[in-house]
């Protein structure tokens, strides 16, 4: 019964830790890519004029330019971003001071006076101050990889808005690539593709949820202890 009984404080000292940490305040979280549902608008049903060619009769592109237009077109994206970037800084001052002042001559025309009461009077000080700081910081982000959007809303210039999101699940983990951004018609190929680089706006998010995903976060107990210790 006693050996039960004394698991009783460590069980609270545990309840209490963790009731701490569910109160204290979350960690900032990365704010993700903002998803919109997509609505395909209706299409409205072309005027019969008695002729055999219609001109939206299976979208013939006979002499139209099939780069995307419309919303609901696709548009293949081929990510290739590289980014690269270094900061160096050093400081170095140094300041050095002197003073000295001492007392002496002759007071009321006799000539040892100040020597004989002054002896060993005098101002002697020096002062130096160095400061030397240096700091550096490097980084460097690769993503490639090709996801194809719907263009979603066309704006007023002829722009075009586009979303994509893809859904990738290898071993039970899960691979998510989501697209926002704008792009212009001129800078489509004849495959209706563009590289990230011509995205305006564009946010990219590429993100993994599985084993290798939780392996990579400590464990619960291991935060807590981050949480309640400062040093």
């Amino acid at each position: 019964m006693k050996s039960m009984y004394s698991w009783v404080p460590i069980g609270g000292l545990v309840g209490a830790l963790i009731l701490m940490y569910g109160c204290s305040t979350p960690q900032q979280t990365v704010k993700r890519v903002e998803e919109k549902p997509f609505e395909q608008p209706p299409l409205s049903l072309p005027e019969t004029t008695g002729s055999l060619w219609q001109e939206e009769n299976g979208r013939a592109y006979l002499f139209e330019d099939r780069r995307a237009s419309r919303v609901g077109d696709i548009v293949v994206v081929q990510i290739v971003e590289q980014h690269r970037g270094s900061k160096t800084a050093s400081t170095t001052a140094d300041r050095e001071s002197t003073y000295r002042n001492s007392i002496g001559g002759s007071i009321f025309g006799f000539n040892n006076f100040a020597s004989t009461f002054t002896e060993g009077l005098g101002i002697d000080s020096s002062t130096q101050n160095e400061f030397e700081g240096s700091g550096s910081t490097s980084r460097e982000d690769t993503l490639t990889g090709t996801i194809a959007t719907r263009v979603t809303e066309v704006l007023p210039n002829g722009d075009l808005r586009i979303q994509g999101k893809r859904e990738v699940t290898v071993n039970s983990e899960k691979q998510t690539m989501i697209l926002n951004g704008i792009v212009r018609r001129i800078d489509l190929d004849t495959s209706n593709s563009v590289l990230s680089s011509a995205v305006a706006e564009a946010k990219i998010e590429y993100t993994g949820l599985g084993v290798v995903d939780d392996v990579q976060r400590p464990g619960w107990l291991v935060r807590i202890l981050d949480w309640i210790i400062p040093f």
